[in-house]
């Protein structure tokens, strides 16, 4: 039985969807063990392009079961229109494959109201993720399991009800057409019934009948709520440790898969040692599409922070490393990579020579130049961990594979 989890190692975007996909052709289960509809994961097949935010990569190869775990918060209605997409893309979503938390936590349109008046400064994707994590925190939330016994309506206006009470800003206008939206809320609940059951059950089932499963991070781990770069970071574990709260069942990992953009990327506010705020910077954005899955916003460019990958290497125990977007560094006359910080985080860098080859594609690494492979070198040899995976372009077919898992 393969056991292997794959995490970013960055400030999420770092290409995860992809690599979930490639592995989970042959595994029986993937697991979503964090994190809301803020999330989105891009897979390209051929001609195709699909963009997933709630339901786990491993649907599109149409093998595995995709599981929803306790530790995710999930919008009914965001989910349903995502399932009757992919259902459009001829990807068939069924019970037999697919299943939700009954334990997830429920994301309303007032967590939405919520997210946009309490989180301006923190720069979230304002979909409601931080507010839902906060009333599961204070057990004010509403949990999946309230639409299997019938009581979603009843809990959902007492808590109307609760926040009216206690925010100020919360009027009667904005309450009633809160409430104008229940009928599309029902409507998406009816959809997404079918689907919900005690996960953890179907994980642990699938560990003692010796599958092989995969579990899949949603945000990066320097966004992480108690190791990220607090408070810039989202509202649950995205590290190795929310794995275990978020899926609800202990399991060993064999490969724990840590995934890295060839530079970096950051959405929203918080520190970016390295960003690049000129022509490089936005030479970075063009060449790699760094706009969000989820909102479409540019993301913030800058070169590799190896530092940075090393506290994601600790937080996660990575054995593995895949690093993505190489072919976005092609047509660079120098690169840098920070190799350490000064005492006033200012990232200290080495240079090297570029390459004006273009790698996008390529699938043999001795067909990648060789300031190219030295890159790559350097960063396994001070990082001390193998990369596995080289990708070199968006498509599932563009991977070196240097190390099989």
């Amino acid at each position: 039985m393969s056991k292997y989890i794959v995490m970013g190692s960055q400030w999420g975007d770092e290409g995860k969807g992809k690599i979930v996909d490639n592995i989970s052709q042959k595994m029986d289960s993937v697991v979503r063990f964090q994190g809301g509809a803020n999330a989105g994961h891009t897979v390209i097949i051929e001609d195709k392009k699909y963009v997933l935010h709630l339901i786990p990569s491993g649907v599109i190869s149409g093998k595995a079961k995709n599981i929803i775990g306790n530790g995710c918060v999930i919008d009914p209605v965001t989910l349903a229109d995502e399932i009757l997409d992919m259902e459009k893309s001829d990807i068939i979503i069924s019970t037999k494959k697919f299943f939700i938390s009954s334990d997830g936590h429920i994301v309303t349109p007032l967590h939405k109201i919520l997210d946009v008046k309490l989180n301006k400064k923190i720069g979230t994707t304002s979909r409601g993720i931080g507010p839902a994590y906060m009333d599961k925190a204070q057990r004010t939330g509403i949990r999946m399991e309230s639409i299997l016994d019938n009581t979603f309506e009843d809990k959902f206006l007492e808590h109307l009800e609760y926040y009216k009470k206690n925010y100020s800003f919360i009027d009667d206008p904005m309450i009633n057409e809160i409430k104008r939206s229940l009928p599309k809320i029902l409507d998406s609940i009816k959809l997404i019934k079918p689907f919900i059951t005690d996960t953890k059950q179907i994980i642990y089932n699938s560990i003692k009948n010796d599958e092989n499963i995969l579990y899949e991070g949603a945000q990066g781990t320097l966004l992480d709520i108690d190791h990220g770069s607090y408070p810039f970071v989202t509202s649950s574990s995205t590290t190795i440790g929310g794995a275990f709260t978020g899926a609800g069942v202990f399991i060993e990992f064999d490969k724990r898969i840590g995934i890295m953009k060839s530079y970096t990327t950051r959405v929203g506010e918080g520190p970016f040692p390295t960003e690049l705020n000129n022509k490089i910077g936005e030479k970075l954005r063009k060449n790699g599409n760094e706009f969000g899955a989820t909102t479409g916003r540019p993301r913030r460019c800058g070169w590799l922070d190896l530092p940075l990958i090393k506290k994601a290497i600790m937080l996660n125990g990575f054995n593995y490393l895949v690093i993505t977007k190489l072919s976005c560094l092609s047509g660079f006359d120098k690169i840098k990579v920070a190799i350490d910080h000064d005492k006033n985080d200012k990232p200290i860098y080495k240079k090297f020579p570029g390459w004006q080859k273009k790698v996008y594609g390529i699938t043999k690494i001795k067909e990648l130049p060789k300031n190219c492979i030295n890159y790559i070198e350097f960063i396994e040899n001070y990082l001390k961990i193998p990369i596995g995976i080289i990708s070199t372009g968006p498509n599932r077919k563009h991977i070196i594979v240097k190390d099989e898992l």
